[in-house]
């Protein structure tokens, strides 16, 4: 028997040290990568029924970010409630939020996006952009008085 666990130790040995190896591999190639940084830009005040620009800088480290999988924009006057989120409903998705009135931003340029968006009624009003990129999301808010 003990001629057994001699055959045996050697090879336990090399398991344990195969596995050791490929765990410090593992863990050095699993690093988090650098988050992402959203940048809200729109104006403090919008004229009533003329176009704004509603734009979004995405950048991850100093590098924009194209080619996000989603940057919707949000926007609601302050006195009504905010869309509603639900547990019930799970994740919003793109398309819940497009369902509830969000606007689907375009690329203009490495890393901003845009919408346009009419302000009909005076107010002050929230504008949120949900961003999502891989595994990150974002949802900053501003405020723009529309009169």
């Amino acid at each position: 028997m003990s001629g057994q666990v001699r055959w045996f130790m050697p090879f336990i040995i090399l398991i344990l040290l195969t596995a050791g190896c490929s765990y410090e591999e593992q863990s050095q190639s699993g690093e988090m990568p650098e988050m992402i940084k959203v940048q809200l830009v729109v104006p403090d005040d919008a004229p009533l029924d003329k176009p704004v620009t509603l734009q979004v800088k995405l950048t991850q480290g100093d590098v924009p970010v194209s080619n996000a999988d989603q940057i919707q924009f949000q926007i609601w006057n302050e006195l009504e409630d905010a869309p509603a989120v639900s547990p019930e409903l799970g994740m919003m998705t793109e398309d819940k939020l497009e369902k509830q009135g969000a606007l689907k931003a375009s690329e203009v340029e490495d890393g901003l996006y845009e919408v346009q968006y009419t302000f009909e009624q005076a107010g002050t009003y929230v504008v949120q952009v949900h961003v999502t990129h891989g595994a990150m999301h974002s949802m900053p808010r501003a405020k723009i008085q529309a009169e």
